[in-house]
């Protein structure tokens, strides 16, 4: 009979043990569990409970599609309703259009419908089945779980205000338009602090910070605030003048999957359309290529995300020229939209006068686009207490690069890259190197003090439990140098 014997290394044989009895991994040297929520110590938990002048406020900024919309006249939602929906009608169409007119700048042209809310949590049905799909009402319970008191909210026992705030805004409407609409919402909200402080601890006039996370597009929205504040893209234009005048108010600032270097599904669906969902209607391109925030995120040309099919490694097609969109009948230039066209011109009467009252807005949208993202490219350093963070999606194939039939002006997408499923994380770093000559380190316009990497798609970078423990350690446990001057005159003042 033979005898065998079987030797186990000592951490070896712990884990087999710990897996055979169950035990704890407290106080194990061997455990290799993973768990999916982190416990708050004392330290956190009492961070999370405090509340005075020490803590900035925040203020949370959606991205595209963010917001719901609400006809003007009747309030009933355009944009944010997407049950019962098998077709768009023609009222739908124009209500959630963005408004074409020659002689008239862009933002001279007022929507017929308006901003009315946080898309916090949306309802699709398709094929008779519901579905159920976070948009921002998991980012609001991390922070109020943190200890920020959502403004729409009755504040609990033992708070005394609020000091979470959301920004919602028209995404159609173009950035630096929106930019000044922030200015005047973060002047109402800091006069709102200093009462309170004022009240609650007898502090007159008190500098109040905020912290802002952004999603998408509303990171675009802040780091524009942030260096040329409430100023519109000159007319002529030139630039606005960089003086980083937005961080008189901002302290931290959280950016979660911003297209910094733009996206390529923004000209892919002015192009194509946009389909929120398979099986869902699709938005025609006559509709979102009225919309100037799409032409603001397109790709830049730096990152040659699309080129020409019979010459890949020559010039990148240069998107922001309005005669290339014409050549090649795309978005608003192709004559086969002029049925959407119809629609939303329905004063014109003739294809050739609707016709020209489209290039007209397109010419507008990529001039104003070009103009815009040569502004957020200018290398200036922002003010030392100022400090930006970035949250981006790593884990799934997102669109790299298009090529472009030059005969026909057809699209092929032809590489994928890693990202968010919208965003590449390249694009979300702005790291230059891309579509250039390779170098050991990244090369970013931006100065990050942080970034983290979350395997998440575009909507679900909330949903990522490594971003809540960081989020978290941004917001409470790391300060700024306005933080740390502020702790110093609060003192102060209780001494």
């Amino acid at each position: 009979m033979t005898r065998c014997r079987i030797l186990i290394a000592g951490s070896a044989l712990a884990v087999l043990l710990t897996v055979m009895t169950g035990c704890s991994a407290a106080g194990s040297y061997q455990s290799s569990k993973v768990y999916d929520r982190a416990m708050n110590g004392k330290i956190t938990r009492e961070a999370m409970a405090y509340e005075g002048p020490a803590r900035n406020p925040v203020i949370v900024i959606h991205g595209f599609l963010g917001a719901k919309l609400a006809d003007n006249a009747t309030g009933e939602l355009v944009w944010g309703r997407f049950t019962g929906i098998n077709s768009l009608d023609d009222s739908q169409i124009r209500s959630l259009s963005h408004p074409m007119a020659i002689g008239k700048r862009l933002r001279e042209l007022p929507c017929t419908s308006h901003a009315s809310g946080l898309l916090d949590r949306v309802k699709i049905r398709l094929l008779g089945v519901n579905f159920y799909l976070n948009a921002y009402d998991n980012l609001i319970d991390i922070l109020t779980e943190y200890g920020y008191m959502p403004e729409t909210k009755p504040l609990p026992p033992g708070k005394h205000y609020s000091s979470l705030f959301v920004f919602y805004y028209d995404w159609r409407r173009d950035i630096p338009e929106n930019a000044a609409r922030l200015h005047r919402f973060i002047r109402q909200k800091r006069t709102y602090m200093q009462r309170e402080y004022k009240r609650c601890y007898g502090v007159s006039d008190y500098d109040v910070q905020f912290d802002v996370v952004a999603h998408s597009m509303g990171g675009l929205l802040i780091r524009y605030y942030l260096r040329y504040g409430n100023q519109d893209l000159p007319r002529d234009g030139s630039m606005p003048r960089l003086d980083w005048r937005g961080s008189r108010y901002i302290d931290k600032v959280a950016l979660l999957g911003t297209p910094n270097a733009g996206y390529l599904d923004t000209f892919l669906e002015m192009t194509r359309g946009l389909e929120l969902a398979p099986g869902a209607p699709v938005y025609p391109p006559g509709l979102v290529g009225t919309f100037p925030t799409y032409y603001q995120m397109m790709p830049l040309s730096s990152t040659r995300a699309v080129v020409y099919a019979d010459d890949p490694k020559g010039p990148p097609v240069d998107l922001f020229n309005p005669d290339v969109w014409i050549k090649n009948r795309w978005g608003l230039a192709d004559p086969a939209q002029d049925k959407t066209l119809q629609i939303l011109l329905p004063n014109v009467t003739s294809a050739a006068a609707r016709r020209v009252v489209a290039l007209d807005h397109l010419t507008k949208c990529l001039h104003r686009a070009r103009q815009f993202t040569r502004a957020m490219r200018i290398k200036s350093m922002p003010p030392e207490d100022v400090t930006l963070a970035l949250f981006l999606g790593d884990a799934v194939p997102t669109t790299r690069t298009a090529a472009v039939n030059r005969k026909d002006g057809t699209i092929t997408v032809t590489e994928y890259e890693a990202g968010d499923g919208k965003v590449l994380s390249s694009s979300a770093r702005m790291d230059e190197r891309e579509g250039r000559k390779w170098t050991p380190f990244e090369n970013s316009p931006i100065k990050w003090h942080y970034v983290m990497c979350l395997r998440a798609a575009h909507m679900g970078l909330t949903n990522s439990n490594e971003f809540a423990d960081n989020i978290q350690y941004y917001l409470l446990f790391f300060p700024t140098p306005k933080q740390e001057r502020s702790l110093v005159y609060i003192m102060t003042e209780n001494d």
